[in-house]
């Protein structure tokens, strides 16, 4: 989305004029000294932009105007979020990762050959599930392997997220990530809990307020990676009226380096058979008000044909 298109939208949303917006965004923020109508016009009509600390600072203002983390995104669908985000800037946001991300070549993949679907869409779920759990098992050394049965009903509760990749129907790619209530969440994260302990008792109802927790990522490379980020971030846009944080505990240090990317941040560690493992987390404002997003978030136009 261009942040000329953003900011009309948003003071149109709270009916405000150009002139009634610069007065305000002073009074919230006295780093706008000297914005008057005419910038706004500027900046609406793409003439100009302000500096990424000010988009910032104009965002958390329409926050303040509507209680939500991201105003004038929480009317668009998934799909319409994803063809307002950067794939370019996703996929250098995620970086590299040997473990994750492994370096299958890419130019042998074309996007319209990659598929992502959730795990709830196959017709034979437990056929889908053979590689994905294989993956899980040595991505976690064990320390985060669930039985098949269990993670069947996990991965299959609706307020949950199991994303397969495929290229040409064959596996390519996963994200699997857990909604809990906030009590278990927070338990999660401090090691009261551990996630082989984890129930759909413990899942978040889809309408109710929860915290993310990616749990596993792994794809063959970095296009599918990119699309599969991709996705998982539209998802937090578009529900972030419920989600209250994200958070996740990766054992290896590759995961770590993703989950600092997205700032999440360190909060506890915990010595185990496994090694050392570290909680992060971060609230989704956080998570999605930030100058590595709202980059991506603004620079559409700078990315015409958005390959990856």
């Amino acid at each position: 989305m261009k942040f000329s298109q953003y900011i009309k939208q948003c003071r149109t949303r709270y009916k405000l004029t150009q002139e009634q917006l610069s007065e305000e965004l002073y009074i919230f923020d006295e780093s706008f000294i000297g914005v008057d109508s005419r910038t706004i016009s500027r900046w609406e009509h793409a003439q100009t932009k302000p500096s990424i600390e000010r988009i910032i600072s104009i965002i958390r203002f329409f926050q303040s105007k509507s209680g939500v983390v991201l105003p004038c995104f929480d009317n668009l669908d998934r799909t319409a979020i994803e063809n307002e985000i950067c794939k370019v800037g996703i996929k250098n946001l995620i970086g590299s990762s040997k473990e994750h991300i492994l370096n299958y070549p890419s130019k042998l993949f074309t996007v319209e050959d990659i598929t992502i679907t959730h795990l709830r869409s196959k017709t034979d779920i437990t056929l889908a599930l053979e590689l994905p759990v294989d993956v899980m098992q040595n991505l976690s050394g064990g320390a985060f392997s669930f039985s098949k049965e269990q993670l069947q009903k996990l991965a299959l509760h609706p307020s949950n997220i199991f994303l397969l990749s495929e290229y040409k129907q064959n596996f390519a790619g996963m994200f699997f990530v857990l909604y809990l209530r906030q009590d278990v969440f927070e338990k999660l994260m401090q090691f009261e809990i551990t996630i082989k302990d984890l129930t759909v008792e413990d899942i978040a109802d889809i309408n109710e307020e929860g915290c993310s927790v990616p749990l596993t990522f792994f794809a063959l490379n970095d296009k599918i990676a990119t699309l599969l980020i991709l996705r998982y971030y539209a998802y937090l846009i578009a529900n972030q009226q419920y989600i209250v944080s994200v958070g996740t505990t990766p054992l290896l240090e590759s995961g770590k380096k993703i989950v600092q990317k997205m700032h999440l941040q360190r909060f506890q560690e915990k010595q185990t058979k496994y090694g050392t493992i570290t909680s992060y987390k971060a609230s989704l404002d956080t998570v999605l008000v930030n100058k590595s997003l709202v980059k991506i978030l603004f620079q559409k136009q700078n990315c015409p044909k958005d390959s990856i």
